[in-house]
């Protein structure tokens, strides 16, 4: 059986195409950023890659790049970028004019020129109270309050979406994100696809989609990376066997701070007062798992596009006297040990900029994540096609036994 067929919008450096293509065959990825698309391209080839803004790429680049006709797309993928909704943002109206908040939007426009039977989307949990979500599900269910199609010239979509915590779908991570899943409505009038936004409520669905995964408890943070045995490293350094298990290097003052820091989520509460920051001093002022150390037997905090730093979390090694490496962040993404990143517009991997490495890592979709979802999809498609392949055989016998 061929694989069934996929797109990664805004794909990023590869997180969910590297859970995608051990199920589906991806016919098209995008990304804006060519040093970004490049870490893609180390380690999933650039053949089905479209490198530029999704918003200047035509219909007629999407048909092409793809090679599919309408109705021909099992799964849309769309992860748009998620920091004009983001809690840690200034502007929090609901009505933000961030202009990166628009690009939710771009997963509509493709959908309405390929048709596809799913589609899976990904973001902030703060999403939620934005009104252009609100318009981006009315627009993908297309429905009146009648159930049928308010535009009949493009397709609608039976609808779930729940905000989740990715600890309890394989990810050893404290992080809140939105997913939706949608399918295809095919028959009409459909009423339990209806979208209903209460004044001063979040929206819901009449009757929300019936499709996903069970929930699969990731183990604690120590007991996930253990499986890695990844060597000893001091602040600074870089493992001469693994290029991206590197850190940053850090003062002689974060040093004294990180020595005084207990392992396994102690904080900056039993520094000495002359290792305090000014502002911290005052009490209850600031972030306070800045200068902290992660926790073995906890889950890690929200990996982010700081993830190496240790001033800008709770991102000190549990035990070690340093921040953590690219490649604990990453493995903590659940990307697999192998996986390359790159900082610069090169073809040898875990070169160039460690920032804008972090930055790839902070902002992929956890692969475990994604992996569970995607198998779920996997798994609906696959029956849809054994069950139509039984309902032609059955049909067939039966003009068979009539004409005999």
């Amino acid at each position: 059986m061929k694989k069934p067929k996929a797109i990664d919008l805004f794909c990023g450096a590869g997180g969910v195409s590297q859970a995608l293509k051990k199920y589906f065959e991806i016919v098209t990825a995008i990304e804006y950023d060519p040093i970004i698309a490049k870490t893609y391209e180390l380690n999933h080839g650039s053949e089905h890659l479209i490198i530029n803004d999704i918003k200047k790429v035509t219909k007629e680049d999407f048909i092409k790049k793809a090679g599919l006709k309408q109705n021909q797309l099992d799964l849309l993928v769309s992860t748009p970028p998620c920091q004009g909704f983001s809690r840690h943002s200034r502007k929090k109206a609901l009505d933000s004019k961030d202009e990166r908040n628009k690009l939710i939007l771009e997963t509509i426009r493709i959908a309405d020129i390929f048709h596809p039977e799913f589609i899976f989307f990904e973001n902030v949990d703060n999403i939620v109270n934005y009104k252009i979500f609100h318009t981006f599900l009315r627009k993908l269910a297309n429905l009146n309050a009648s159930g049928q199609k308010k535009n009949p010239s493009r397709p609608s979509y039976h609808i779930n979406f729940k905000i989740i915590s990715v600890n309890k779908y394989g990810v050893p991570q404290k992080r809140k994100r939105l997913i939706l899943l949608a399918k295809k409505i095919n028959n009409f009038p459909f009423v339990e696809g209806v979208i209903k936004i209460p004044k001063n409520k979040l929206p819901i669905v009449t009757s929300p989609l019936n499709l996903w995964p069970k929930e699969q408890l990731s183990p604690l943070l120590g007991v996930h990376l253990s499986k890695y045995n990844l060597n000893p490293i001091s602040a600074g350094e870089t493992d001469l066997f693994d290029p991206l298990h590197s850190c940053r290097n850090l003062s002689e003052l974060n040093l004294e701070r990180i020595r005084y820091t207990p392992h396994d989520g102690g904080s900056r509460n039993s520094w000495p007062e002359y290792l305090l920051l000014n502002c911290h001093k005052k009490g209850n002022v600031g972030f306070g798992d800045v200068y902290g150390r992660m926790n073995r037997y906890d889950y890690a905090p929200t990996i982010t596009c700081g993830c190496i730093s240790y001033t800008k979390g709770r991102f000190g090694h549990p035990t070690e006297d340093r921040a953590i490496s690219l490649r604990e962040a990453a493995l903590i993404q659940t990307f697999p040990l192998d996986y390359k990143f790159t900082g610069e517009l090169s073809d040898i991997p875990y070169k160039g900029s460690k920032d804008v490495m972090a930055t790839q890592i902070g902002n992929a979709v956890p692969v475990k994540l994604a992996e569970i979802f995607i198998k779920e999809f996997y798994s609906r498609l696959t029956i849809n096609k054994i069950d139509k392949k039984i309902f032609s055989i059955q049909n067939d016998e039966k003009c068979n036994f009539s004409l005999s």
